[in-house]
């Protein structure tokens, strides 16, 4: 358990920087005050935190932009700019000055009694550097890991972003224990994403395939739903889906792989294809979602046949088959 704030120096732990950076444009300390998950972070009371903060003069009670910024939409700001017969457009920030510079004190009591906080300038310096170090230490991993992808070294590639998200205040997945995951699925889906292609990529030409991949492992293994942070601007596919549509495809694909893989090691022998079973959702995909194949004859995912530009969203399942 930390000691209290006093006796600690506190602008060197990640929890309490990312604490204060919540407040740099403004907040309500009530959404963490009693918040356990900001407790177990900290170690300690997120209130008395804030409190020190506060006494420290790292942050200050907000002011009226703050306030109207925080409590309303723009389409809200846009309804009042309108009601006074007023110019609604702009950006936010401009929407609030504007109703501000027309009747400030009405807009006082729009607010009232709205407890908020931001960061004073000393509070915004030490946040927005924290910020800025785990940016440049994010981006770091990052190229590592791109590096590491290039030359086939696929466990070590696991074990960067595993050691990166372990030092995260709150790492992202639920009940995911980053500092003893073991990351051999993620080698075996790299393996899959880097050197095997679905049949509804069959289009694509090589090149292009080999500047997909990379981008396709660093969307896996980030857990992001995005590859465009790592694809070649204006890369054409030659097929009906865009560079990231396809980076999907070749996540989805691994996956498919690994699951009928643990599927027959288990012994299951019929399982489901489900699909998504809304507007996006072709034709084809809706033909074969619902439909029972013994494990030797379930179609390959992506469905190949899928014309949807957003890509194939079928999935397997298990069912109570014989």
């Amino acid at each position: 358990m930390f000691g209290c704030l006093q006796t600690k120096d506190w602008q060197t732990s990640p929890a309490h920087l990312l604490l204060m950076s919540k407040f740099r444009n403004g907040d309500s300390p009530t959404r963490y005050r009693d918040a356990d998950y900001w407790e177990a972070a900290l170690r300690e009371k997120p209130a008395k935190v804030i409190e020190q903060f506060i006494k420290e003069e790292m942050l200050e009670p907000a002011e009226l932009p703050e306030l109207l910024n925080y409590k309303f939409k723009a389409s809200d700001l846009k309804s009042m700019l309108k009601e006074k017969g007023l110019k609604v457009s702009g950006r936010k920030e401009e929407l609030i000055r504007r109703l501000i510079d027309n009747d400030a004190k009405a807009m006082s009591e729009a607010t009232k009694g709205l407890d908020l906080y931001r960061c004073t300038a000393a509070g915004k310096h030490l946040a927005e550097h924290y910020l800025e170090g785990e940016r440049i230490k994010r981006e770091a991993a990052e190229q590592e890991v791109l590096s590491l992808l290039a030359g086939e070294e696929y466990s070590k590639a696991v074990r960067v972003v595993v050691q990166h998200e372990a030092t995260q205040v709150f790492a992202r997945g639920i009940g995911i224990d980053w500092k003893n995951y073991d990351g051999t699925s993620d080698v075996e889906s790299l393996r899959s994403i880097l050197n095997t292609t679905p049949a509804i990529l069959k289009g694509i030409e090589e090149d292009q395939l080999r500047q997909l991949r990379p981008a396709a492992g660093m969307m896996h293994l980030w857990g992001i739903s995005t590859a465009r942070h790592w694809l070649p601007e204006g890369l054409e596919t030659g097929i009906h889906l865009d560079g990231d549509t396809a980076c999907r495809m070749l996540v989805f694909h691994a996956h498919y792989l690994r699951h009928m893989k643990a599927y027959k090691e288990a012994g299951i022998r019929t399982v489901e294809v489900s699909g998504a079973d809304d507007g996006a959702t072709c034709s084809e995909c809706r033909r074969i979602s619902g439909e029972e194949y013994r494990i030797e004859d379930v179609p390959e995912l992506p469905y190949a046949k899928c014309t949807c530009e957003s890509g194939c969203r079928c999935t397997v399942v298990v069912g109570d088959f014989l």
